[in-house]
């Protein structure tokens, strides 16, 4: 990419009409980020429909795992991101020169780690997330063989979140396309041809990360970034290290505050319940998932906007932003949640075809995404305080969310009235971290309109 076309791009972010930019930004995001969703919804499907309920109750425990994997790409992404736009609003060049390498020896290392982990001990977590059984043997299967595909994933992952924030949302797109048609091919030739089962799920998953890594990075060595990259120096800049880490940590810390919660949540259903109410629990989750996808897109295309005008200190186009991808986000999800709500066995089936779920399942279905027309909020100021720079007050929110909040919660609803009481747990705790959500952004909002207001 030339240094013009990028010149453009970022004139655009920082001038442009915010509104066709929101537009311009996010349907690429969303359709970005409904690729790499569907892709563990692939997976559930695909043990679902042509395995049974003991394979999806056994991807459900794994999945909370796997989104490990995905914090730690997160992780070295979405810091390595937010330096960047910060970096390109104040022309850093120096700073821009020394992202890739970074990006690259950080995802190897931690990869490497996390990879013999997971391996050697992975039948024990599986056990520890509350699986037993026929259970618990699918979700170690599907688990040891997706850990090994780690690499993969967080080197595409990680340069995909740095392609975004170039601008270049839907390159990035394009690149999660190709992951979610490869896995789907391979699903369908594993699953139908060869019969491998569960096995072969968890292969076409790391097979597309394989091919997701190759087209993401060849994106950086051909030089159509626009950052400088220069394949033979490879070396790790000590200084970035700090600034990528404070950041990109509460990218990590989300899911493993999300693990423990669903930790708590799958021990508690499993006690007061059976396997099938996990079967529906996964079930669930799923359908969610994609009821989230435009927030997180959303939110993803807020980024490089909120980074690189904090990085020119334009602060009223950075509110003013916020503000209309915020309300936006909330309209266009009323529009998606509403069917959700009228029709939730119609979407359940989707995945467990032919099981006919009881009232009972279907209230706990609409009390779990009950909220989700406000959790706009909630995206875009995580996206607000990552972009600046502020990680330590994203750290704080998740921890009273899925610590303070939502694990008291489930266990004391459900002690008083038993299954249903940790959807209900959860949602009310949900309610609370929002509303401390929305208390710190007024305040971070209020901050920014003082004429001494300093980065930090």
């Amino acid at each position: 990419m030339t240094s013009q076309q990028q010149s453009q791009i970022t004139k655009e972010i920082l001038q442009g009409n915010l509104i066709k930019l929101m537009f311009k930004l996010s349907i690429p995001s969303i359709l970005g980020i409904l690729m790499l969703s569907l892709n563990t919804f692939i997976d559930a499907l695909f043990a679902g429909r042509f395995i049974g309920e003991n394979a999806l109750a056994g991807i459900s425990l794994a999945m909370p795992l796997t989104s490990i994997v995905n914090g730690f790409a997160s992780l070295i992404g979405v810091g390595s991101a937010s330096v960047l736009s910060r970096a390109i609003g104040a022309g850093d060049i120096k700073t821009q020169s020394k992202i890739f390498g970074n990006l690259i020896i950080t995802s190897i290392t931690i990869s490497f780690v996390i990879t013999i982990i997971g391996y050697v001990f992975g039948q024990e977590l599986i056990v520890l997330m509350g699986g037993n059984g026929e259970v618990a043997l699918q979700g170690t299967k599907y688990f040891k063989i997706y850990i090994l595909g780690s690499v993969f994933l967080i080197l595409g992952e990680a340069c995909g979140e740095v392609i975004n924030s170039e601008g270049h949302i839907r390159l990035n797109t394009i690149f999660s396309s190709v992951f979610v048609i490869v896995n789907i091919l391979l699903n369908y030739l594993f699953m139908t041809v060869y019969n491998w089962g569960i096995q072969g799920i968890a292969l076409a998953t790391v097979i597309a990360m394989v091919v997701s890594s190759i087209l993401n990075l060849a994106y950086f060595i051909t030089g159509k970034s626009s950052i400088p990259v220069n394949p033979k120096k490879i070396v790790l800049a000590i200084d970035l290290v700090p600034a990528i880490l404070s950041v990109g940590v509460s990218s990590l810390f989300y899911p493993v505050m999300i693990l423990i919660q669903e930790f708590i949540m799958l021990n508690l259903i499993s006690d007061y319940g059976t396997n099938s109410d996990i079967a529906f629990f996964g079930a669930t989750m799923k359908v969610n998932s994609l009821l989230l996808i435009p927030m997180i897109g959303f939110a993803q295309s807020l980024q490089p906007i909120i980074g690189m005008n904090f990085g020119t200190r334009n602060y009223r186009r950075l509110k003013k932003a916020y503000l209309i991808f915020a309300i936006t986000g909330t309209f266009l999800l009323l529009f998606i949640w509403l069917p959700l709500q009228i029709f939730p066995k119609t979407f359940l089936n989707i995945i467990l075809p032919g099981v006919n779920f009881a009232l009972d399942d279907v209230m706990n279905f609409r009390i779990l995404n009950i909220l989700a027309p406000i959790w706009p909020l909630a995206y875009c100021s995580n996206t607000l305080f990552l972009s600046i720079g502020k990680p330590k007050v994203v750290l704080l929110a998740i921890f009273l969310k899925s610590i303070v909040f939502n694990i008291p919660m489930m266990i004391f609803f459900s002690k008083m009235i038993g299954l249903r009481g940790v959807y209900i747990g959860s949602i009310f705790a949900d309610f609370l971290f929002i509303l401390v959500v929305f208390i710190l952004t007024s305040k971070e909002f209020n901050s920014l309109s003082k004429p001494n207001y300093l980065q930090t």
